[in-house]
């Protein structure tokens, strides 16, 4: 069970803690990398605005390129069919709302996002154990 599970479970203990608990530090990406070659205009102009907000952001990270790539091509495809008036199927329109969702691009996805940058962390409803908080 990771450490952060026990923690809200109320069963951390210091005499259970695993000390080599594997933890992914990926490399965030500093210097964002031109569009690949095979992006028409559409897909460049949506990999440059969007990959430099990410990275200004501190958000993305080496192995979200590929993602990244993918959501720029599936937005091509979709630019290219709407500029020949033409629909896409559902499954496309899936995909790319599911790629949205994915890097936090839609209104539902945003408010899945939890930061707690310059905010008191929130407090621990488990730490009672059971037990209703008291009352000031």
């Amino acid at each position: 069970t990771p450490q952060e599970f026990k923690v809200i479970a109320g069963t951390d203990r210091a005499d259970r803690r695993e000390n080599a608990e594997p933890t992914p530090e990926f490399d965030k990406v500093r210097v964002f990398p031109s569009a690949p070659q095979h992006l028409d205009p559409d897909g460049a102009e949506l990999w440059r605005t969007l990959g430099q907000q990410l990275v200004a952001a501190g958000v993305l990270q080496i192995p979200d390129l590929p993602a990244l790539e993918q959501l720029c091509y599936a937005w091509q495809r979709f630019r290219k069919k709407a500029k020949a008036g033409m629909d896409i199927t559902a499954s496309e329109d899936n995909a790319l709302k599911a790629l949205f969702g994915e890097f936090g691009l839609t209104p539902t996805a945003r408010r899945r996002v939890v930061s707690n940058l310059g905010e008191a962390p929130p407090a621990n409803r488990f730490a009672a154990h059971g037990k209703p908080p008291r009352q000031a």
